[in-house]
């Protein structure tokens, strides 16, 4: 199910497990979404069948939305569309700390299968940024190869999870993807 069609019930059930993840001292049960949510099991158990069923769910969001970002990434050839894409995974882990957090591998990763949703959503992520990057290998310094580049990007994005996920300090968003840019492209092609 799209997550623009679900319940009021649901939605409020996946936000509540979104805010239960940001504590990494945690442990996401039934009973405590319940706790959250302020209702009984049996009413999370009248929306979701069981705890996988809910990370699927929170996943499929993800997805959705990570995702979404990549689209139309590697058919345009300049730098702003990476660096919107960086833009708009920053406001999204911003906007979701706890899923900051799940995306890094952390949190109730036990549900059958959610890990490697993940591992497939990071694998997602660099080959597109990878696939950028060899398309427009002329806008890289000469003393960078594309897979450097895209090292370099999930390193951004890993960096700035673990800092929203865990409260680390960090540099400002637009400092973080200049830093990025000045020391992967060309002086010319971040001009374009």
């Amino acid at each position: 199910m799209s997550i623009t069609k679900m319940s009021p019930g649901k939605m409020k059930i996946l936000k509540a497990v979104s805010t239960l993840l940001e504590d990494p001292s945690v442990k996401v049960t039934i009973s405590r979404i319940a706790d959250e949510v302020h209702v009984t099991e049996a009413a999370i158990y009248r929306h979701y069948r069981s705890k996988e069923e809910i990370f699927t769910s929170i996943i499929t969001y993800m997805e959705d939305n990570i995702l979404q970002s990549l689209e139309g990434v590697t058919e345009r050839n300049d730098i702003a569309a990476l660096e919107q894409l960086f833009t708009q995974y920053m406001h999204f882990f911003e906007s979701h700390p706890g899923l900051a957090r799940l995306f890094l591998g952390h949190g109730a990763t036990e549900a059958i299968g959610i890990s490697e949703r993940i591992k497939l959503l990071n694998a997602k992520l660099r080959s597109h940024v990878a696939q950028f990057l060899r398309t427009n290998q002329t806008m890289l310094n000469s003393t960078i190869s594309p897979e450097q580049g895209v090292e370099l990007f999930y390193g951004l994005i890993v960096s700035a999870a673990m800092s929203i996920t865990y409260g680390f300090p960090q540099i400002d968003m637009e400092d973080r993807w200049n830093a990025y840019a000045q020391s992967t492209f060309k002086a010319s092609a971040k001009a374009a």
